[in-house]
């Protein structure tokens, strides 16, 4: 897990946003994650900015520690995490909700989400 790789300063960054968010709906939950996200790469080139920035919501994710995918909008930032068990999870979601790859694919055209 890539929480567990961190410093104990940014796991208690991490842990104050997995708890500040949890109550919030998952459209809330990412437009507020990504903003938070973002100032992770702002020294850095662009590539190791997204870099940073897709670490930070993969280690709040993480600790969310959920156990599958029911929401379009979590698909969405499942799917900037950079852990390949939270893209098996959206794939298994997509596959026994079709009807929801259509939304997924309008929410990951917002520009809010760190690119993958």
């Amino acid at each position: 897990m890539l929480y567990e790789k961190l410093n104990a300063e940014m796991q208690r960054m991490v842990d104050h946003y997995a708890r500040q968010l949890q109550p919030l709906d998952w459209g809330q939950r990412s437009d507020l994650l990504a903003q938070a996200s973002l100032p992770f790469g702002e020294e850095l080139a662009p590539d190791k900015a997204r870099l940073a920035s897709r670490g930070f919501i993969t280690a709040v994710l993480e600790r969310w520690d959920l156990p599958e995918v029911d929401d379009p909008g979590q698909a969405c930032l499942y799917l900037a995490s950079l852990n390949p068990d939270h893209h098996a999870m959206v794939e298994r979601y997509l596959d026994d909700n079709p009807e929801m790859r259509e939304a997924v694919d309008w929410e990951l055209a917002d520009p809010g989400l760190p690119e993958q």
